[in-house]
């Protein structure tokens, strides 16, 4: 602690002010102590952000959701006034030292240590999430050491000043060598940013580095983006788990309950003695002094560690007293620590590696002949069937079924046999489990699944194609999110504005602002062409839905937001008279809405925690939601809901899924059917949510791979990825009619940009290298590649018209059809 200085405050609100623990780019952060005697944390924000009316209604919203917080890792908010003339909050004292100093001073931490700091931590980021927060800036200096365990501090804060002249003047909001690839591009981002600031940060309490090394911002941003991280002296029983948590895809990145299980699933014997070495629990002791010799202004404390980083001066911030983080273990070891006398925590322990997941993995998730590297859906560790070992720096699974030449399984019939597809919780929930032979053209599921090698005949690389020419290229002056093409005019929807460029990729029309601030990911289209549906921020803090006429590029209406808590993600489409709009609400669930656009009023509003990412067809009685399961993370649900009233009309669950949240469209519509991706591809009836065919998808090298989102063209196939596999099969029974694999054995991306038009696929892989398809073959026409584009998180694609259009950053690249 540091003594005050000349301008700060001796009171804020009901607290005495002693001195300051820290200070950074949102504000200072003080010691306070309230008349009764209760010591806390006060952090008081910049006086410009202060002025900032934006600034002021998201730190209203930030606070109030940050309230609701209670873990046992995690320091609690307990006072604030954000109507202030300089709004503070303050949080619990906790009596530690921060991660950042204890490494510096001390070195990296021992791996039991380690272990306990991995599960505290994930139990802290469960507590932040369940709260609908996401944190945004996990790093080691707001994490700190306490002598019953770690604790996670300054949650949520950051996203407050989203908008502000703080980042608008180009400001990193964020530790550089610690935030998610996704947040150093300027996209939205979700709980999984979390993540992989958590991988991040373990790896420096791991060997006292960055995974990211050390230099200027820009650089350090590029290798975020660009680079692998180097975990090299990460514990080899750590080391799976943590390379997942830096995957540069988010759907990629474990959740916290996977984590935990993992611990549990390779935990040690438990030990006695206090969690961390004696010279840590020591500055904490000494750190801890500042709660009993109060020294009043008189001078520095006994803190350890610089006063430079906001936050990382809290030699304390007092939190509930939590037990430790066992996992589900519930007889942890505790024992008093020789240097203090008070209650420790032993290393992480739990019940032992033959009591953890229940399920196992039925099939093989990644290639035998890459031993060591986490196959797709990273650290996915319970699928059900078989057995994972996860841990020790590789993989050992074990393979149910055979592999051959043969054609990939599929599963036939209105009731999805025993072998995959989802189990109804709607209206009709009495399915029929047999293996009956299907009614709809599918095979007999068997017990045997066997997958078809792609170079069998019939089957070809996607590699080896003539390299596409681009048209034209041009850039934009902001990220792009979403693209959409209409009657010749190509819409671009930017992190700031709409643009609206011609075929040759020339201005149509200015720049549409939609307001100020961040546009919505989604945009909508009029079945004409002529008019285009978005949301945007407006100088208010509000964030309406707009209607823009293609043509002219002119807003022709506008629809203000229904709830200022609500963060609009875009339209998701237009079935009807209805313009549905989708919304991230909080990590559980997110909302959708419908607005009438001939009379721009809200229809219907529904936030459920059964809704997440959305399907809107062109027409009929439903729209389509998918949430990834709270409760079994390697599963989805998906809900049906009436157009009319939102309400919902059935509910399955679906195997293997990752669906991705509110911005997201995981699904396919043809035939009258509802395609999704999972442990198989699989169709649904739309009415009932009933399996009308299973197909299972793989490759003789790789195994039974998972269905990522599939798409359609309307010719009555299907198409969908799967690991490194670009599968088409026949939309009303699933036979499968072609597969081809990407070169040296890349993967595409679960949600990766794809687009359909003039007879060809347009795909992209994880390192952004295009390829043009032919839809009926599979042959690869041409492909594009550019090293500079790799780099890039968001990309998009929008074909028709013999054009296609592609986006990666700010990067826009035109091509002919024929690549020429």
């Amino acid at each position: 602690m540091q003594p005050l200085e000349a301008g700060d405050p001796t009171r804020i609100g009901p607290y005495a002010i002693l001195g300051v623990l820290g200070s950074g780019g949102m504000g200072k952060v003080y010691l306070g102590r309230s008349t009764g005697g209760r010591t806390v944390a006060v952090k008081a924000v910049r006086p410009e952000l202060a002025d900032d009316s934006q600034f002021r209604q998201r730190f209203r919203n930030e606070i109030e959701a940050a309230k609701s917080v209670s873990g046992a890792f995690t320091a609690a908010v307990v006072d604030s006034d954000t109507e202030a003339s300089v709004p503070w909050f303050a949080t619990a004292f906790i009596a530690g030292i921060s991660l950042g100093d204890a490494v510096s001073r001390f070195g990296a931490l021992p791996e039991p240590a380690l272990r306990t700091l991995t599960a505290g931590l994930a139990e802290a980021i469960t507590a932040v999430h369940r709260a609908g927060i996401i944190h945004r800036d996990l790093k080691p200096a707001n994490v700190l050491l306490a002598l019953d365990g770690p604790y996670v501090i300054d949650f949520g804060i950051t996203r407050a000043t989203e908008g502000t002249a703080l980042t608008t003047a180009g400001t990193v909001m964020g530790s550089p060598g610690f935030m998610s690839p996704e947040q150093a591009s300027g996209v939205r981002v979700g709980p999984e940013t979390d993540m992989f600031s958590l991988g991040a940060t373990l790896v420096y309490a791991a060997t006292a580095r960055s995974p990211f090394g050390d230099g200027p911002t820009p650089a350090l941003l590029y290798r975020v983006v660009s680079q692998e991280p180097d975990i090299t002296g990460v514990p080899d029983s750590l080391r799976d788990m943590i390379a997942a948590c830096l995957h540069k895809e988010p759907a990629r990145r474990p959740t916290t309950q996977q984590i935990l299980e993992y611990l549990d699933a390779n935990a040690p014997a438990p030990t006695t003695g206090g969690w961390l070495p004696p010279h840590y629990t020591d500055a904490i002791v000494q750190a801890s002094s500042v709660m009993t010799h109060m020294g009043i202004n008189s001078g520095p404390s006994a803190h350890v560690g610089n006063t430079g980083n906001e936050y990382n001066q809290q030699s304390g911030y007092q939190g509930g007293g939590g037990t430790p983080p066992y996992g589900n273990s519930n007889t942890p070891a505790y024992a008093q620590t020789a240097q203090s006398g008070m209650v420790g925590v032993g290393p992480y322990g739990g019940p032992g590696p033959n009591s953890g997941p229940q399920q196992q993995m039925q099939y093989q998730q990644q290639n035998p002949n890459s031993a060591g590297k986490m196959s797709r859906r990273a650290l996915f560790g319970i699928i059900g069937g078989g057995v994972v070992v996860l841990g020790g720096g590789g993989a050992a699974i074990a393979l149910s079924g055979g592999s051959s030449d043969k054609q990939a399984t599929t599963t036939g019939g209105a009731t999805g046999g025993t072998t995959g597809g989802p189990t109804s919780s709607g209206p009709s929930t009495s399915a029929d489990t047999s293996s009956a032979p299907s009614t709809t053209g599918g095979t007999t599921p068997t017990s045997n699944p066997s997958v078809q090698d792609p170079n069998t005949p019939g089957s070809q690389k996607l590699g080896g194609a003539p390299q596409g020419k681009p048209a034209f290229q041009q850039t934009t002056t902001d990220q792009v999110y979403g693209s959409a093409l209409a009657n010749n005019v190509l819409v671009l929807e930017g992190s700031q504005k709409l643009h609206g460029l011609n075929s040759q990729g020339q201005t149509k029309w200015p720049d549409i602002e939609c307001g100020s601030g961040t546009i919505g990911i989604l945009t909508a289209m009029d079945p004409n062409g002529t008019t285009l549906y978005t949301t945007g921020l407006d100088n208010t803090g509000g964030d309406p839905l707009f209607a823009i006429d293609v043509p002219t590029g002119k807003i022709l209406w506008q629809v203000p937001q229904v709830d200022r808590n609500w963060q609009l993600q875009g339209a998701a489409g237009v079935i009807g008279n209805l313009v549905i709009v989708s919304a991230n609400v909080n990590v559980q669930g997110d909302g959708l809405y419908a607005v009438d656009k001939t009379t721009h009023k809200v229809v219907w509003k529904q936030n459920t925690n059964d809704i997440g990412a959305i399907h809107v067809p062109p027409s009929g009685k439903y729209i389509f939601t998918a949430h990834d399961s709270a409760t079994a993370d390697t599963d989805a649900t998906i809900t049906c809901l009436d157009v009319t009233t939102g309400n919902k009309v059935w509910q399955v669950s679906q195997k293997s899924a990752v669906m991705g949240g509110a911005g997201s469209d995981p699904f396919a519509y043809t035939n009258n059917l509802l395609m999704t991706g999972g442990d198989k591809l699989t169709a649904l009836d739309p009415a009932t949510g009933k399996v009308v065919w299973a197909t299972q998808l793989g490759s003789i090298d790789t195994g039974v791979s998972l269905a990522n989102h599939p798409f359609t063209d309307n010719s009555g196939r299907v198409y969908v990825t799967a690991d490194g596999l670009l599968v088409a099969a026949d939309a009303s029974n699933g036979k499968l009619l072609w597969q081809s694999s990407l070169p040296d054995s890349d993967q595409f991306e679960i949600d990766g940009a794809f687009a359909v038009g003039d007879g060809q696929l347009y795909v992209t892989d994880y390192k952004k290298a295009l390829y043009a398809v032919d839809a009926k073959t599979g042959k690869c026409n041409w492909s594009y590649s550019n090293a500079l584009l790799s780099g890039q998180d968001v990309s998009t694609l929008t074909a028709g018209g013999g054009k296609v259009y592609y986006t990666a950053g700010e990067a826009i690249i035109g091509f002919n059809a024929n690549g020429q």
